[in-house]
């Protein structure tokens, strides 16, 4: 590998270090993105600089891309390689020592980076241990690469992290493993920044994200009426924000000239409440034709006592899974401790964004609407 790195050369900006070795993909600048043509490039005078992106094949990934035109981005892919103009794909597993990469790969990798975004994850609600494996010793991998290249760190963790620390339901180990990582990065003694997301979903605008999440199997129930009854008091928060907004604040810290450690990605008090995210898919399916009855809130102690021992059992089995499932997931997700901090003085309208959310979803899940006049708001 051959690189013209901005840490040995000083300011060169938008130079591209040429790469040889041929695990390394070079293309040229990226002009367009799934949703439509790159933003504008940032404002002149800032340097370009050489920026290792782990997580970028994933959702959040994905929208951060095109917030990095200006900068010479490696990403560090497992199993996807990366298929972009303008990008250089590098085969790794932030699972294993020195990232699966060979020694030589390692440091003439450490020579160039100057900041690490590391964004990779396993979002599952998986076995714990394996989300040990990626979201704790993957952190600890690239917290031994920030030490070896004295790079700054910047850190996606989750809004979550917190909820997680001392509750150890079997939905929140994801949250745990969160927490663990942060502490790894704060005893570094790395230059980082922690940035806590909660549920990010898609664009503000057009709804598009690289893959559906859990909010959309949420979303998806209640579209359908698969989701009759909920055990939960409607008044508690869930919290989203729109994938652009998180990336661009993400792409914002690359600089260097925030002194933060930690950056809440939150919609905060400006978070609907369950029963309004139902309210608003109710809505969303009679504009499309597709009326459904309203989500039933009701009390978790009256739900255990009365609904599971009783009624259950009279639901399909189909509607009873989701129905546990989705319950399970959930319920540690909304919060009823009041709203998260926030540091998102730019939030879109929260409402717009989950009408957009739906819209994308009946598109790309084949929930046609009966009358082809008829739209979502």
């Amino acid at each position: 590998m051959n690189f013209s790195s901005s840490k040995r050369l000083g300011p060169t900006p938008h130079a591209r270090p040429h790469v040889e070795n041929s695990r390394w993909k070079d293309r040229v600048p990226m002009r367009h993105i799934e949703g439509g043509p790159r933003p504008p490039d940032p404002p002149s005078g800032k340097p370009s600089l050489n920026v290792l992106l782990t997580g970028a094949t994933g959702v959040l990934g994905r929208a951060l891309l095109p917030k990095l035109t200006m900068h010479n981005v490696i990403c560090l892919t497992h199993t996807t390689e990366m298929s972009e103009p303008g990008l250089k794909s590098l085969h790794g597993d932030v699972r294993l020592p020195r990232l699966g990469l060979s020694r030589g790969e390692f440091k003439e990798l450490s020579s160039v980076i100057d900041v690490i975004v590391h964004a990779a994850a396993d979002t599952s609600f998986g076995a714990e241990s394996a989300l040990v494996e990626t979201n704790v010793a993957g952190t600890a991998r690239i917290v031994e690469l920030a030490q070896e290249s004295d790079a700054r760190l910047v850190y996606v963790s989750t809004a979550f992290s917190g909820v997680g620390a001392d509750d150890d339901s079997p939905a929140l180990a994801y949250a745990r493993t969160k927490a663990h990582a942060e502490e790894l990065v704060r005893a570094s003694g790395l230059r980082a920044v922690i940035v806590r997301p909660s549920i990010i979903v898609g664009d503000s605008r057009t709804g598009h994200i690289a893959r559906h999440q859990g909010f959309h199997k949420l979303l998806g129930a209640m579209m359908r009426g698969q989701l009759p009854l909920v055990p939960l008091d409607p008044s508690r928060l869930l919290d989203f924000v729109p994938q652009d907004v998180v990336a661009k604040h993400i792409a914002d810290l690359l600089d260097g000239t925030s002194n933060r450690t930690d950056l809440w990605l939150t919609a905060g008090t400006h978070a609907l409440e369950l029963g309004s995210v139902a309210a608003e898919i109710h809505a969303a399916a009679g504009e499309l034709g597709r009326p459904i009855a309203p989500v039933r809130f009701v009390d978790a102690d009256l739900y255990e006592r009365l609904v599971v021992p009783v009624f259950l059992e009279a639901i399909p089995v189909r509607t009873r899974r989701l129905m546990t499932t989705l319950a399970e997931q959930l319920t540690p997700y909304v919060s009823a401790h009041g709203p998260f901090p926030s540091d998102m003085g730019d939030l879109p309208d929260q409402a717009l964004t989950l009408r957009a959310t739906v819209r994308r979803w009946a598109q790309t899940s084949g929930y046609e609407s009966r009358d082809a006049s008829v739209a979502v708001r």
